[in-house]
């Protein structure tokens, strides 16, 4: 099967994620990257930078230029490892812990909002297929990220 450009799933994925990203940024009041980041530091801390990575399946790049943004708010703390001064150990500050909890109700409000109206049977149909996606991109790319 071929799609014709006027019906292409995977341009239509790519507007979808872009209309879903600043939605949750109008609604919740941050950015879905930091937000994510933010939780997993939460779920992880003390976390290393670079396990961090791997885990939310971001570069290694990318992640520093947000940690920076996110340590000079005041949401997370970096500092270098004891065992290796190598590697930066990342731990949520006292008003990280703060935004994360006021950002929650709005999150999932969001989660709910965008959700609302599809079947159980829906959601996970779109489910399957964007997990299938997702194993074929990586795939082309050579990873297996989470």
């Amino acid at each position: 099967m071929s799609y014709s450009l006027e019906r292409n799933l995977l341009q239509q994925l790519g507007r979808t994620s872009r209309a879903m990203y600043s939605a949750f940024e109008s609604e919740v009041g941050e950015a879905l990257p930091k937000m994510r980041i933010l939780l997993q530091v939460e779920k992880h801390a003390p976390v290393g930078q670079k396990q961090l990575a791997q885990v939310i399946g971001i570069d290694p790049a990318s992640l520093t230029r947000q940690m920076k943004q996110l340590e000079l708010d005041g949401l997370v703390k970096r500092e270098s490892d004891l065992k290796d001064n190598r590697h930066t150990i990342v731990t949520l500050t006292a008003k990280g812990e703060k935004r994360l909890a006021e950002l929650r109700p709005k999150r999932q409000t969001f989660l709910n909002d965008a959700l609302a109206g599809f079947s159980e049977e829906q959601l996970s149909m779109v489910e399957q297929v964007l997990s299938r996606l997702e194993q074929r991109f990586q795939s082309v790319e050579g990873t297996d990220q989470p």
